[in-house]
């Protein structure tokens, strides 16, 4: 993983995280919706860290 993922992850991932997490725990309702939209968040974001940051280390190396 690049430093560039690395400072996606700590600077703007796990505030994300703590920040939906802390607005889940806020909802009254205890709706499960805000719970599916972050798991869904997090796959994407790690699918997108994955998916570039391989394309970039593959263009480092040709």
């Amino acid at each position: 993983m690049g430093a560039n993922s690395f400072i996606f992850f700590g600077l703007l991932l796990i505030p994300l995280i703590i920040f939906l997490v802390w607005m889940i725990k806020q909802d009254k309702k205890r709706n499960y919706l805000g719970l599916v939209l972050l798991v869904v968040g997090i796959i994407i974001a790690t699918y997108t860290i994955i998916t570039l940051d391989a394309k970039c280390c593959f263009k480092c190396e040709n």
